[in-house]
């Protein structure tokens, strides 16, 4: 893959396009989407709406002499959200570092929990933080109609998750709180999968299928995001 993006890299510039075509080449678009969460244990219900958000700016190499096919190569940041009634918690605690009666095995694995009884979950979530590299290929016919086919990495820069609810104290008080718990453990620090995109000028409809899992193998759940949104590329 490498050897080929520098073969285009070099055919590109050996036209010695002017800086205003160079400038042409660079796209800036933005991806409002839906994760559809697959492998969620059968014991939690997921929120149906889980949004997320993706910012790439790609530089595109022209393949054709006509301008209809291209080899990008990108950059960007994309961030996802796992909403549910569950809890985040590993090994015999949770993530207010109580003990558990339903310990794991393993001391180090993370796992989802139902609140106990007595506990009002206002909002959890779960939130995942990239930074991405996508490249693939990108055909745009006369009418302006374009279609896309690509492949994205990403490494995690930020992960956390939010409760507001019941104080899962349980002092009787029935107040509610808000905790925030930064660093997660067992989060993979890679992400991947493919992706495809249909349009109209600057509009377009995507979807991407994340291979990886959201954990590490043997140390969380194996979860992973089905993405599904619309495009906007005015730049």
């Amino acid at each position: 893959m490498l050897s080929l993006l520098l073969v285009i890299t070099a055919a590109s510039f050996a036209q010695k396009p002017s800086a205003e075509a160079i400038r042409k080449r660079f796209s800036l678009s933005t991806t409002i989407f839906n994760d559809f969460w697959m492998k969620v244990p059968d014991s939690i219900s997921p929120r149906k709406i889980n949004q997320g958000v993706d910012v790439y700016v790609t530089y595109n190499f022209p393949m054709d002499r006509a301008g209809h096919m291209f080899f990008f190569v990108g950059a960007g940041i994309g961030a996802h959200n796992f909403y549910s009634q569950a809890l985040l918690g590993t090994g015999k605690y949770n993530v207010y570092n109580k003990q558990l009666p339903n310990a794991q095995a393993n001391p180090n694995e993370s796992y989802f929990y139902n609140a106990p009884a007595g506990i009002s979950v206002k909002k959890s979530k779960l939130s995942l933080t990239y930074a991405d590299i996508p490249f693939g290929f990108q055909f745009k016919a006369t009418n302006k109609v374009h279609a896309t086919l690509g492949f994205k990495v990403g490494w995690a820069l930020n992960n956390h998750t939010k409760y507001k609810g019941t104080d899962p104290e349980l002092d009787g008080s029935g107040r509610t709180v808000k905790i925030k718990s930064a660093s997660l453990p067992n989060i993979q620090s890679m992400h991947y999968g493919p992706f495809a995109t249909i349009g109209y000028k600057w509009f377009g409809l995507t979807a991407c299928y994340q291979i990886s899992s959201v954990f590490e193998k043997d140390l969380g759940p194996q979860i992973y995001p089905v993405s599904v949104g619309i495009t906007l590329r005015p730049f």
